[in-house]
């Protein structure tokens, strides 16, 4: 009786361990992993994981060779979230930052360049388990993101009597609003 004991506690135990580590396994899937699954065709160009919304839970952006701007949810959902990200030849590539606008919230940037010098920019916030569009903007000269979470676009504005002066918007996020901010010289174009 001591053995028939003995050896279904072992097997108890195995199969308690066994169904416990497939799920650790699972749990950490890493992100190209989870993309794979779904869009097999698909050429991963960019990765960035981080938790933007402060609940101590990463999500995942995934940029793809054909352009296409991926996220990848904390219950391993992959969402399409943008299309058409792709910069010309002889610009730099295009970018996905994360930044701090809040001390419980971050957002996502992604950037690409065209032709003759332009920077698209598309700023994305978490809500409801996907990201929303908050600002897209474009800057002729560039467009960057400072350390406190500020977005500079910089642009050609054009005199009458020919040439043209650097001008700068800055937009800053508000908490209250739940929206961008634009101050100095700025241009908005889409939807934002």
């Amino acid at each position: 009786m001591k053995g028939k004991f003995s050896t279904m506690a072992l097997l108890l135990s195995l199969a308690v361990f066994f169904s416990f580590t497939g799920d650790v396994s699972a749990a950490v899937k890493k992100p190209k992993d989870i993309f794979a699954e779904k869009y097999p065709n698909e050429v991963v160009k960019i990765v960035k994981t981080d938790d933007i919304n402060n609940d101590k839970k990463k999500e995942s952006f995934i940029l793809t060779e054909s352009g296409n701007f991926y996220l990848i949810n904390v219950k391993g959902h992959v969402v399409l979230i943008n299309t058409g990200i792709v910069s010309d030849e002889d610009f730099e590539p295009p970018t996905i930052q994360v930044f701090t606008v809040s001390k419980n919230e971050k957002h996502v940037a992604v950037t690409f360049s065209y032709v003759p010098s332009n920077t698209q920019l598309y700023v994305y916030r978490l809500q409801y388990g996907t990201l929303s569009k908050v600002l897209q903007l474009l800057g002729d000269q560039e467009v960057m993101i400072d350390s406190k979470g500020k977005v500079h676009q910089y642009w050609k504005n054009f005199r009458d009597e020919g040439g043209w002066d650097l001008a700068e918007g800055i937009f800053t996020w508000s908490t209250k609003t739940n929206k961008y901010n634009g101050s100095g010289k700025y241009v908005q174009r889409g939807n934002s």
